[in-house]
């Protein structure tokens, strides 16, 4: 555990004391923890430490308890990337349609040019394939859609403090 990793300025910091911060250093590498096992590496008692993870749940800074599981064990072993460029129109009904898409994990609305920063796992090529021309080809309002393959992982926590 390393709660100093965790960030104490910033927007939302006020909301979280040091007890919170060494319980969430803790969720985040093992979030199967038990509460007598979490009271104990952070010195306060079982009953405080399901307080907080409850209170903290409330308020949304611990927004799920889940697990990450490679791709490829699902038979999705090829990430994708897409960058699509979107009329301003229709960029929210493009968003909602391709969050809607089974090989769609991730869909962001970045800033610049009304652009679409999607993560998609696909089994192969043609599947990329029929998915740009026969899926986003459908889709009014694109104009114009950069992809890109992964070729090696360096980093791929989502969690901020790691």
């Amino acid at each position: 555990m390393n709660e100093s990793l965790i960030p104490k300025k910033g927007p939302g910091a006020d909301t979280v004391d040091d007890i919170d911060r060494k319980i969430l250093a803790v969720l985040i590498q093992d979030s199967r923890i038990t509460y007598s096992e979490l009271a104990g590496i952070v010195g306060i008692s079982r009953i405080s430490v399901k307080e907080r993870v409850l209170a903290m749940q409330k308020r949304e800074i611990i927004e799920k308890f889940t697990i990450q599981i490679p791709a490829k064990f699902l038979g999705k072993p090829l990430p994708v990337f897409f960058e699509i460029q979107v009329s301003p129109e229709t960029i929210h009904k493009v968003a909602e349609a391709l969050s809607e898409h089974p090989d769609i994990t991730i869909v962001y609305q970045m800033t610049g040019m009304n652009c679409l920063h999607v993560h998609a796992f696909f089994v192969n090529v043609e599947d990329v394939s029929a998915f740009i021309n026969e899926f986003l080809s459908s889709l009014p309002g694109i104009q114009s859609v950069n992809t890109q393959f992964l070729l090696k992982r360096y980093k791929a926590d989502r969690s901020m403090v790691v």
